[in-house]
């Protein structure tokens, strides 16, 4: 062998070694996000109005600093324990929400609808089945076609929506969360007519093909794409998340918008309920900024314009809105009270604790259980 032959030998035996190396490397580190932070599968085939990680029937593990649980996906592609057919005699409600109501960060039984649940047969005395559907960042568009294409198949007594009023305003128009990914409408005189944003924010990460396969490259894309979205609220927002400008009130003409669409859909959900005999019923749920001292304290800290705001005034406004289209409650004096005992909301993920869950829960159960009159 040649000097030069031996050199490129020695060159080529350096570059598979830095390779082989490199594969290692990346077979540990995807091992390692497996079993530190797995990531939820990929669903084979998403429906068009059911958008979020939880969409694969089966078992997922959702894990953060602040908690790790078991999601479990029923074949409805919901986040609930599997749906039996409706039993004689025990009234079925079904709740459609947003991510307080998938209440993917404590496990199953922990969460709004199964805690619901027990609170309402304990009211009444007697069984009560609740159903959850919840689709995170979805939108009262979202609600309203889960409610026609899910919710009434299931024959429910009454329904329920969750109202998170710190983003289900804004969700609903495209010029203020512009996702291509999910329903909006626009308002043509009182008809409320389909429309669609403009873009979306992460369709190009899952056309890869290692999103299918690869738990690093779908957490890699998820934070990515989740800060992303971070910076873009913040520029939507004028320097603050545009979730909390809800609250002020200056508002402005997309915002007057986005309540007079929100306000139609919540008509025309308790409409489509109305048609075929089921009640209809709102929870205004509020955020940790709206409900807790030390949510609001660390709001007015990073952006000091909030200290001037009032915020029950949006939350007044939410109730009486949804007030007019059926029986409404406003979640946040509970809240307010239950504050003192354990945290009602993980600090930095901003959802329900099992605790905040159990407080809502119990909370609505005496408001809802009038509705319910014997049952099918």
């Amino acid at each position: 062998m040649s000097p030069r032959q031996g050199r490129r030998l020695a060159g080529v035996s350096r570059a598979l070694l830095a390779l082989f190396s490199l594969l290692v490397a990346l077979l540990a580190l995807e091992l390692g996000v497996r079993l530190i932070r797995p990531q939820a599968d990929p669903p084979v085939e998403t429906p068009d109005l059911l958008r979020g990680q939880f969409r694969e029937p089966g078992v997922h593990h959702n894990r953060s600093s602040e908690f790790s649980v078991q999601v479990h996906v029923n074949g409805d592609r919901f986040v609930d324990r599997e749906w039996s057919p409706p039993i004689p005699g025990v009234p079925r409600v079904v709740v459609i929400g947003d991510s307080f109501v998938e209440a993917a960060q404590v496990e199953l039984e922990q969460g709004f609808g199964r805690v619901l649940e027990d609170a309402l047969s304990q009211v009444r005395g007697a069984p009560v089945q609740v159903l959850s559907m919840g689709v995170p960042g979805a939108g009262t568009a979202t609600a309203l076609g889960v409610l026609e294409r899910y919710a009434l198949p299931q024959d429910p007594q009454l329904v329920v929506l969750g109202f998170l009023l710190s983003n289900d305003v804004l969700n609903n128009h495209p010029l203020l969360e512009p996702k291509d990914d999910k329903p909006f409408y626009r308002l043509e005189g009182d008809l409320l007519v389909p429309t669609t944003a403009q873009r979306s924010l992460d369709r190009g990460w899952r056309r890869a093909v290692v999103w299918d396969h690869s738990h690093t490259w779908r957490l890699l894309a998820r934070t990515v794409l989740g800060r992303r979205m971070s910076r873009e609220s913040l520029a939507r927002g004028g320097g603050m998340p545009i979730d909390l400008r809800v609250h002020d009130p200056a508002g402005g003409p997309l915002w007057d918008e986005a309540w007079a669409v929100t306000d139609a859909l919540v008509a025309a959900m308790a409409q489509a309920c109305e048609a075929r005999g089921v009640a209809f019923a709102t929870l205004i749920f509020p955020s940790q900024v709206e409900a807790t001292r030390e949510g609001r304290e660390a709001a007015i800290e990073a952006w000091p314009a909030m200290e001037s705001w009032e915020l029950s005034a949006a939350l007044d406004h939410a109730t009486t809105m949804a007030g007019g289209h059926g029986p409404a409650l406003n979640l946040t004096p509970a809240l307010r009270a239950a504050q003192g005992g354990a945290p009602l909301y993980f600090a930095q993920d901003g959802h329900w604790t099992a605790a905040g869950h159990r407080v809502a829960a119990q909370a609505s159960a005496p408001f809802l259980a009038p509705l319910l009159v014997g049952g099918r």
